[in-house]
């Protein structure tokens, strides 16, 4: 039987303990772990993480008082406290299949991957304020910037921006990676998350990709800006609190 104490094999040592330390951090990447191999290209904190109810999350945004989380499963929209993910309140979506949330400053936009069309509500009672229709497209993320709806559709490949008012797509850009599962705007930049690389992409207005980060979790979805904090809905059922280092 090998024996770990034997120095005639250093590197069998230093396999073992390299395996026991990823098998221990296996669940969620620890931005700050410097036996990552991407650790010195991350410079996101997570500063916390709160659980949400929703049995498969998706989109996310942030109203300015609430974290809304999309259920895919169940059709349900989950208003959370973000200091300890209390339920505030529910809304049904009126898409079926719901994927993205965003909210531009008055009400809540839904999009779906079974409809070419994004829906308006009101925050408070869920009630159709608008619809837009595409005429085509299969949708996984949404969000709000610079008086646009920015749109991820997978039938193209690339992140639409458009006009709220008549549908009207004003410019668009591929996709940074294989795909988009949550889309957000800092205020200056755009956010996109992909769940098939584990990463989170910046990006510029023009869809640029400036950096490349690991995920928090395993399958990171939703992303909503807090006007502090970068929030990203993971399938694990965690919503991570991420700081951004300048």
């Amino acid at each position: 039987m090998w024996d770990p104490r034997c120095p005639k094999h250093p590197h069998l040592l230093f396999l073992f303990i390299f395996s026991l330390l990823a098998l221990a951090g296996c669940r969620d990447r620890l931005f700050d772990n410097p036996l990552d191999p991407g650790a010195g290209r991350v410079v996101l904190d997570v500063v916390t993480s709160i659980p949400t109810p929703a049995a498969e999350p998706r989109g996310l945004a942030w109203d300015g008082s609430a974290l809304w989380n999309v259920d895919g499963a169940g059709g349900i929209l989950y208003a959370l406290d973000r200091l300890s993910g209390v339920v505030a309140r529910t809304l049904d979506s009126p898409l079926p299949d719901v994927t993205g949330a965003a909210y531009d400053g008055q009400d809540l936009w839904l999009c779906s991957r079974t409809r070419p069309e994004i829906v308006r509500i009101n925050v408070l009672n869920g009630e159709i304020q608008k619809r837009v229709n595409l005429q085509r497209g299969t949708f996984t993320a949404a969000a709000f910037a610079m008086d646009s709806l920015w749109i991820a559709d997978t039938q193209s490949r690339r992140v639409l921006e458009v006009d709220s008012e008549t549908g009207e797509v004003r410019t668009s850009f591929a996709y940074p990676g294989a795909r988009i599962d949550g889309l957000a705007f800092d205020g200056e930049f755009l956010w996109a998350s992909d769940s098939s690389t584990l990463s989170l992409y910046q990006l510029g207005p023009e869809g640029r990709l400036i950096r490349t980060f690991l995920s928090p979790g395993q399958s990171p979805r939703g992303l909503a800006f807090d006007g502090f904090f970068l929030w990203n809905a993971d399938g694990n059922r965690n919503i991570y609190q991420l700081r951004i280092r300048h």
